[in-house]
């Protein structure tokens, strides 16, 4: 058997829905004569997607796993290929991104990381205009190597080139290097993937195309704009921002370590995950972390914070609030 270039890793949790449109947008990615790898992680199981693994000669791994980060350490170490390229359950690939991923890595022998631009879908995989996801779109081509040259890109696009994991591709020699991290990361593994890439030798590269669907939906993982139900839409931020809050220590406390303590802080997330976890310490260190900010986010999180402080139950009040009537009044848009 020829060993694979690229090894495709589908991480899925509970969700069924839109597994079988993630599988179809990998095989109109391959073409008969491609030699790439199927991992499938997901913890339910599924005739479709067992069907078509087998097909493709793939993996199909059954694992009750929550934790994003433990399903890339696992597929990365399961995976044969030279580059691993990612695809949460409900995204999907445009048909040429495969084929565009494996051509700039072999003309790139130092590329590690590799990240490009997203078009927003809503459940019926219909094209909508998401602003917030648009904004994160970068529309021109990023590449850097040198530490230095890394440090100014991160300064001038911030995280932008570390969102969302169906956009990435990364060698497997530096996802190997960095599994028994990554596996502890229960969030915001993207950002991870990007941080480590920034302190690793090797080259970091932006594509400005277009090559991933990312779908906005009341079933995604990471968004609750998307939801209807006001107390469901609660109940999601309040477990999202929990895990995000988790993670985002973590990751505040390895940027420490590996040298980039001065570029990582706390974010907004982290104050409602703190909020609901009951971490005084970390919220007052959070709301410092954000004094230096001029967004109006910014100033509400701050507040929010030190109120906690002094009263907890109008915290948690004023969350609950924002979640389920504020966000019905301005609409999913924000």
């Amino acid at each position: 058997m020829v060993k694979p270039f690229i090894s495709v890793i589908v991480i899925a949790y509970n969700r069924r829905e839109f597994i079988k449109d993630a599988l179809k947008s990998i095989i109109n990615s391959m073409a008969i004569e491609d030699n790439y790898e199927l991992i499938v992680i997901k913890n339910f199981k599924d005739k479709y997607a067992d069907c078509l693994v087998r097909k493709l000669s793939g993996k199909s791994i059954l694992a009750d796993i929550a934790s994003i980060g433990a399903k890339v350490a696992l597929g990365a170490r399961m995976a044969n290929g030279d580059v691993i390229t990612f695809l949460e359950d409900d995204d999907m690939y445009v048909p040429e991104r495969l084929k565009i991923i494996e051509k700039t890595f072999k003309a790139n022998p130092s590329l590690i990381y590799y990240h490009n631009n997203v078009v927003t879908i809503d459940e019926s995989c219909k094209l909508v205009c998401d602003k917030l996801v648009e904004k994160t779109n970068i529309f021109e081509s990023v590449v850097a190597s040198a530490h230095e040259d890394k440090l100014k890109v991160f300064k001038r696009y911030g995280w932008r080139l570390g969102l969302r994991l169906s956009s990435m591709a990364v060698r497997k020699d530096f996802a190997m290097k960095w599994a028994s991290i990554i596996r502890l990361f229960p969030d915001l593994v993207d950002v991870l993937l990007f941080m480590l890439a920034l302190a690793e030798e090797g080259t970091i590269l932006h594509d400005p195309r277009r090559l991933t669907y990312y779908r906005v939906s009341g079933t995604s993982a990471s968004s609750v704009r998307a939801v209807k139900n006001p107390t469901v839409r609660f109940v999601k931020a309040v477990k999202n921002a929990a895990r995000h809050a988790l993670a985002r220590h973590m990751l505040v406390a390895l940027a420490n370590r590996i040298g980039l303590g001065e570029y990582v802080g706390y974010d907004e997330a982290t104050i409602i995950g703190g909020i609901y976890g009951g971490w005084g310490k970390y919220l007052a260190k959070a709301a410092v972390n954000l004094l230096d900010g001029t967004t109006i986010t910014r100033l509400a999180s701050i507040i929010l914070g030190l109120t906690y402080l002094l009263s907890p139950y109008l915290a948690k009040r004023l969350i609950y609030l924002y979640y389920t009537k504020v966000f019905d009044v301005w609409g999913s848009e924000y």
